[in-house]
């Protein structure tokens, strides 16, 4: 983050709804529990997720659970915890960012319910957390801003790579309440191969300017001082949440001579950032996950190649004709030694991605 932007230059990217946590009450059917019984014990056999179908959708139960829920329901789409106990909500849902951002949170949280609601009828979903987030070029902070910086929370950390300051942290998750995180979002994307932002970001996206994100996450009890509970409730505010978060909870000052610096004036890089649009516009999830797929492919690239020239190195090949000729005799002859098929690799990764 060491690029300087002259005051002014400052552009919205994206802003909305980056993540929803979802939680779902309902009686669920002592055959879906069977099922899921079912299913785990045979993950567990195989130390795999299996494929299980729900709701005319086909999900895959992972080996192992989600904290407090025992069973662990993986799809495309998102993450889905589901419990025996009364104590807790029987469902957990936890939409994928890339699935949000492709069809929409609204049209996320309907998908979610016809599939569980036809396994397990009635179902009332409530809100657990909710990110809003926006993307920014133009407005590059340092160490040195950390007294403009004016918060409710007293807790604020700062992250850096190699002297260079990575990001802000302000307040704690733990609480439940609100936290924020302003931090450097295309070193996040190189790092996990997000780069389906860069077809959110659109033309106003300049690849050599660093990409400055603003994030608030909302807790359960942040949720409940402004009465939301619903999903559709959470969704209608998300205005109203950035702009008390930006106006009330969070703003970063230009500094005066006066001592309180709570008095002192917002800068103009924040009216901006208050201004955000908060506009959850669909980009459609075929881009979303093609941007996805490109990621993961660069991501992969030093590894794989490294572990290619490595496999080489040991079978006597030279190029890369001739490793990827030996490739398909070595493998066959690991899925026998291993018990499990190539086939069944892919099948299983495909599921779990």
């Amino acid at each position: 983050m060491e690029r300087h932007a002259a005051i002014g230059e400052i552009r919205e990217l994206a802003s909305g709804i980056d993540a929803l946590y979802l939680s779902g009450r309902a009686a669920v059917p002592s055959g879906l529990l069977d099922r899921l019984a079912e299913a785990r014990v045979a993950a567990e056999m195989v130390s795999e997720a299996v494929p299980i179908e729900l709701g005319g959708s086909e999900f895959a139960m992972a080996p192992f659970g989600w904290g407090k829920y025992r069973y662990r329901l993986l799809h495309d789409n998102g993450l889905v915890g589901v419990t025996r106990s009364e104590r807790l909500p029987a469902l957990r849902i936890q939409p994928r960012a890339e699935f949000l951002h492709g069809v929409g949170p609204d049209a996320a949280v309907d998908w979610f319910r016809q599939r569980f609601e036809d396994e397990v009828g009635p179902l009332r979903l409530s809100v657990s957390r909710v990110d809003l987030h926006a993307d920014w070029q133009g407005w590059v902070p340092d160490w040195d801003d950390r007294e403009r910086f004016v918060c409710r929370a007293n807790a604020l950390a700062m992250r850096g790579n190699c002297g260079d300051l990575t990001g802000w942290e302000f307040g704690r998750k733990g609480t439940k309440t609100i936290s924020a995180r302003i931090y450097d979002k295309t070193l996040e994307m190189e790092k996990k191969g997000n780069d389906y932002w860069i077809d959110i970001w659109g033309d106003a996206y300049e690849p050599e300017l660093p990409v400055l994100r603003v994030e608030f996450e909302f807790g359960r009890e942040g949720l409940r001082e402004f009465r939301i509970d619903l999903p559709g409730e959470a969704i209608d505010a998300s205005g109203a949440l950035w702009v008390s978060a930006t106006h009330e909870w969070l703003s970063y000052r230009s500094p005066t001579d006066d001592q309180t610096r709570s008095r002192w004036p917002v800068a103009p890089e924040w009216e901006q950032v208050q201004r955000a649009r908060l506009a959850d516009g669909a980009v459609g999830l075929d881009r979303v996950r093609e941007g996805r797929r490109i990621g993961t492919l660069r991501t992969l690239g030093p590894s794989l190649v490294g572990y290619l020239a490595a496999f080489g190195a040991n079978v006597g090949t030279a190029g890369i004709g001739d490793t990827c000729e030996a490739l398909p005799r070595f493998l066959e002859h690991y899925s026998r030694w291993s018990g499990i098929p190539f086939e069944a690799r892919i099948a299983d990764k495909r599921r779990v991605e």
